[in-house]
């Protein structure tokens, strides 16, 4: 068995759906931002690398997409997968 850090880098190549999320993720901090007289925080778009990928600390991309990846959703990232480098894996005794 092995066993994988939170703080874990992962990569994902995430769907249109998924890169609206990513854009959008500030919208509601925004509305309580501005309601509060502040100033809004910027959208940021997803870095996707030459590959396809994006690269999420594993807590992060739980957080941003946890509550959309339920049966019956559109999916979030393309092809399901999540991954990581085997060096991020340990060996567990």
């Amino acid at each position: 068995m092995k066993k994988i850090n939170l703080n874990s880098e992962i990569k994902v190549k995430l769907t249109p759906f998924g890169a609206e999320i990513f854009y959008r993720q500030y919208d509601e901090v925004n509305k309580r931002i501005l309601s509060n007289g502040g100033e809004a925080l910027k959208p940021r778009m997803p870095q996707i690398d030459k590959d396809g990928f994006t690269k999420f600390q594993l807590h992060d991309f739980i957080n941003t997409f946890g509550e959309y990846m339920i049966v019956g959703q559109k999916n979030v990232i393309e092809d399901i997968c999540i991954y990581m480098d085997d060096e991020d894996l340990e060996e567990v005794e």
